[in-house]
């Protein structure tokens, strides 16, 4: 009879007691039924309902006793067969498994604690554990006494192999009582952690690293911007008022051509310096902001620039829109518009709008320039990756800095085309929960 697996670990005492009852009283009765048939049939002693019903002491005692060794012999097969599942699960455990006796003497080892210590099981049945590890008192000092004091002892420690390295284990111990309830032994589950301390250690190496690079990308931005930017601007400075006394041409072209570098030298100080202060934040303090309002303040920067251009800024009939944003997140509008006034027609209009998209509001800054390639689309998201245009300076940050920011938000920015010619900025950001 076979047993599965289910049936040999599942049943509890009380159940295998009336598994093995309820075969004792289908073995005495079939075997009472053929008792009855070979006296009757075979020997011919007496009928077959007398011999069935009418038996004899001796063969009532004969029937009771074949039952019931049918019932032992079922019972002890149910044993075994658990026995040898549980010896084999500990056996091929992907763990180390070891029993050592109260005095700390090997008596077990499973396959996987010889591959571990790459002893044969002769060379450790009988061992002490104190001569397996790198310290040899070790297991007598601290672990044997913390299992007779608490039942259990779980810690990592250095051991040693065969060929004699040494690596680290993590040991997890308890004791074992017998029938009586007493203590007979010890076992200790055993798992070599070489590599999960390799890779701790490449880990904290790593996020050393990380901390060193985070602090000199701080340092970077504050030379940028504290050491950087106050030579830049004294020598603008120096090149207008140059430029006031000069009366040449050429000089004056030259210090116009100076003064156009210094602008942009300065603006990449201050874009590059803002980029990496924001690529260091972990999170954003947000608060609750009406989106209606960021782009009021940010069209109205804009309108004395603007005039120079000949150009207008056509912002939508808005509602109050609240979102949970920091006020970083203007920096991302300006730049949109900034860029729509750079690239679109000279003397065009910039719309700005905002869409309601379920659960975002979706600002719309639309141009009506020469648009952008669809190859180029992901692209200028990048940093110091720009389009070119004659007449047009810039440091291909401000794009990276604004889809940083919209992404700190936990928002989208994208570019389609204007279907007027031109293009369309789009950013989504989650629209603030009410109270």
């Amino acid at each position: 009879m076979r047993f599965s697996t289910a049936a040999l670990l599942s049943q509890r005492p009380r159940e295998r007691a009336g598994w093995i009852a309820l075969v004792a009283a289908a073995a005495l009765v079939g075997f009472w039924i053929v008792d009855a048939a070979i006296d009757a049939v075979v020997l011919e002693r007496r009928g077959w309902s007398a011999a069935l019903v009418h038996p004899t002491p001796s063969e009532a005692w004969m029937r009771v006793l074949v039952a019931t060794l049918i019932a032992a012999v079922f019972a002890l097969r149910q044993e075994r067969a658990r026995l040898h599942l549980l010896s084999s699960a500990v056996a091929e455990a992907p763990d180390g498994v070891q029993i050592s006796d109260l005095g700390g003497h090997v008596a077990y080892s499973n396959r996987a604690v010889q591959e571990i210590y790459g002893f044969s099981p002769d060379e450790l049945r009988g061992k002490h554990v104190n001569s397996m590890n790198v310290d040899p008192d070790f297991a007598s000092r601290v672990i044997l006494p913390a299992i007779q004091q608490t039942g259990r002892w779980t810690g990592e420690l250095e051991v040693k192999h065969k060929d004699g390295r040494t690596f680290p284990i993590w040991l997890t111990t308890a004791l074992v009582f017998g029938v009586a309830g007493k203590p007979t032994a010890a076992v200790g589950i055993i798992r070599d952690i070489t590599e999960r301390r390799r890779t701790e250690q490449k880990l904290r190496s790593y996020a050393t690293q990380l901390e060193e690079a985070t602090r000199l990308k701080d340092l970077f931005a504050d030379i940028l911007r504290h050491d950087l930017l106050g030579p830049a601007a004294t020598l603008r400075m120096t090149v207008d008022v140059l430029a006031k006394r000069e009366s040449s041409p050429t000089t004056t072209r030259l210090l116009g051509q100076m003064r156009r570098s210094c602008a942009r030298l300065t603006d990449l100080i201050e874009n590059a310096a803002k980029y990496a202060k924001i690529s260091t934040l972990e999170q954003l303090e947000l608060e609750t902001l009406d989106l209606r309002r960021v782009l009021q303040d940010v069209v109205a920067d804009f309108q004395v620039p603007i005039q120079d251009d000949a150009a207008r800024i056509a912002l939508g009939s808005l509602r109050d829109l609240p979102v949970r944003a920091n006020p970083l997140v203007s920096e991302v509008f300006a730049n949109l518009v900034s860029n729509a006034i750079k690239y679109g027609r000279d003397g065009g209009t910039v719309t700005v709008d905002v869409e309601d998209a379920g659960e975002h509001w979706v600002v719309a800054v639309a141009d009506h320039g020469e648009g952008i390639r669809d190859e180029d689309k992901q692209r200028i998201f990048t940093r110091f990756e720009r389009l070119e245009r004659e007449g047009v300076k810039g440091t291909g940050l401000g794009l990276a800095i604004a889809k940083h920011i919209v992404e700190l938000h936990r928002g989208k920015i994208w570019v389609e085309d204007n279907a007027g010619g031109g293009s369309v900025f789009r950013v989504a950001l989650p629209k603030a929960r009410p109270l």
